[in-house]
């Protein structure tokens, strides 16, 4: 009966190696549960990452300039259109560019607005960066800009400039393509009846 005992009690012993490793996958498991709890492995798969003072400053002042860029090569491509000799009055002319150029203003202003609720701006601290911003890339334009470092644009400021450069070259592109359109024909005049046409009674000779 003792010996038995002894043989159950010897089959139900692990081996310290086995042992050891099942205590390393079970502490395993649970560092990935706690990872996965305090949210660390969605902030990664999401693609957002916390960003210092100095990154933020250095991915607003990238999208600044790629928006500027597109908004110049658009407003110019207008102002070349509106320069052309074209077949439509000067009235018409001017009607379609300035439509477009405050078009394209507006495009801009809302892009940039975009970039400030990027960043966790509410609605009145994003307009007011608009017009900052605004004003400051229409100072500059002209003049002479140092070369900026390379820097990878974060996805949702990316997605931003790509529209944005999107519905800018479908603005210039429908303006220059109205400008140069050619005139209306006018419509030639109805011709008056002839005075002369025979009389619609043939008069009764006289005696």
């Amino acid at each position: 009966m003792t010996q038995t005992r002894t043989r159950r009690a010897r089959q139900f012993v692990l081996p310290v190696g086995r042992l050891v490793r099942i205590v390393v996958v079970v502490l395993a498991v649970m560092i990935v549960l706690g990872i996965v709890a305090s949210g660390i492995v969605q902030r990664a798969a999401g693609g957002s990452a916390v960003a210092d003072t100095t990154a933020v400053a250095a991915q607003r002042s990238v999208v600044e300039r790629d928006l500027e860029r597109g908004y110049e090569g658009s407003v110019d491509h207008v102002r070349k259109g509106r320069a052309l000799n074209l077949a439509i009055s000067a009235q018409q002319a001017d009607t379609i560019a300035n439509k477009a150029l405050a078009d394209l203003f507006t495009l801009r202003h809302n892009a940039l607005a975009a970039v400030a609720q990027t960043f966790g701006s509410n609605n009145d601290a994003s307009e007011t960066y608009a017009k900052s911003a605004e004003q400051a890339l229409d100072a500059k334009r002209g003049q002479p800009q140092p070369s900026a470092a390379a820097v990878l644009l974060a996805p949702r400021l990316y997605a931003i400039v790509s529209r944005f450069n999107d519905f800018a070259a479908q603005l210039s592109d429908k303006a220059v393509a109205d400008l140069t359109q050619a005139a209306s024909p006018t419509p030639a005049p109805t011709p008056a009846p002839s005075a002369t046409g025979r009389p619609s009674s043939t008069p009764t000779p006289s005696r």
